[in-house]
Parts: structure tokens; C-alpha cells; sequence
């Protein structure tokens, strides 16, 4: 899933970079380090944290892993709301609020035809889907689940799951809460 424009898909990955940094530099992680924990290259990262490459869904998720952040703290910044794309997976991050026991984030999804692998987040991440429109596949890829509209499926997401669109594209609200 690559990020793209809010009007320049430019700018959004150059702000973007400027989060991984930040965030990166703030928990005392250097880039050698991040790319062992995050499983990419750290010519990737570089690229990334200077604006030259959009990342993508996964790319953003074994950052935020490997620094124990929730994703919106990756996209969400003074900048707006971001939107991402992926294999099956367009996600618009809609909020995400903070209290004494973690971080819930709300994103609307328009999930296709085809098949997308999400990879584990940080232990105890637990995702809740309500499909508006359509039926999707979900969960993890061990016993995914078939929700049609008006449903829900709620999983935790550490290993990892998949999300396809049944008959058509479908629309949902994922709801992602990261514990403390």
C-alpha cells in the first residue's frame, strides 16, 4: 500500500520520511537498527525518511512494529489525513484519539477483488472491521472470516491476515486499538 497525494504525493512522502525520522531519532534507534527490526534495507529507510520513495501499507506497519508506535503516528500529522493504497486495500485514516490505556485509530476502507496479506503488528493490536457495503474476507489467513454488510469481525492482529473484497469492492470502517 503506497501512500498517495492529499494534492502532492511528493510532499505526502516527504512528510512522511520526516515522521519515520523524527519518530526514529526520538526513540534513540539508529537506521541500522530499524532496517534489522523492521526486516527492510537500510537504503530503503534512507530513501524513505528523505522523501524519495512512497511507502507502502506494509512497508509503514513493520516500521511502526519495529518502533512500537501505533501507524497513525506515521501518517497523521499537521499535514492531514493521509490516504494509503495496496494490493486489495485503499485506507483513509479518518482519527485517532489517546488515553490512559492506548491508541484507537478509525480508517475508512474500500477493500477489492483481490487478495492483500497484511504482516503481525505489535502484540495485543486488535482490529475491528464493519463492512457498510459489499462482503470481505478478513481475519487471520489461518481462519479468515466473511462478513457481508452491517457485520463485523473483530481479531487481534498478530499473526499474519488478510483482507479481500467477495463479488465486488466493498466499504468499511476499521477500527485498529494498540494497547499500552
Amino acid at each position: 500500500m503506497s501512500t498517495s497525494p492529499a494534492p502532492d504525493g511528493r510532499a505526502l512522502a516527504a512528510a512522511v520520511g520526516a515522521r519515520i525520522r523524527t519518530l526514529r531519532t526520538r526513540a534513540g534507534v539508529g537506521l541500522t537498527t530499524l532496517a534489522a527490526d523492521s526486516g527492510l534495507g537500510k537504503g530503503t529507510l534512507s530513501e524513505l525518511e528523505n522523501g524519495r520513495r512512497n511507502p507502502t501499507l506494509d512497508t509503514l506497519f513493520a516500521i511502526a512494529t519495529a518502533l512500537s508506535i501505533p501507524l497513525s503516528d506515521l501518517l497523521f500529522g499537521d499535514d492531514g489525513v493521509a490516504e494509503a493504497h495496496g494490493d486489495s486495500v485503499t485506507a483513509t485514516l479518518l482519527g485517532r484519539w489517546e488515553d490512559a490505556d492506548g491508541v484507537t485509530e478509525v480508517y475508512r476502507l474500500t477493500i477489492h477483488e483481490r487478495v492483500q496479506v497484511s504482516h503481525p503488528h505489535s502484540a495485543g493490536v486488535r482490529e475491528v472491521l464493519t463492512v457498510l457495503t459489499g462482503t470481505a474476507e478478513v481475519g487471520p489467513v489461518s481462519a479468515p472470516v466473511t462478513v457481508s454488510a452491517a457485520g463485523t469481525h473483530t481479531f487481534i492482529a498478530e499473526t499474519d491476515h488478510i483482507y479481500r473484497g467477495i463479488g465486488g469492492p466493498a466499504t468499511a470502517v476499521l477500527t485498529m486499538r494498540y494497547p499500552r
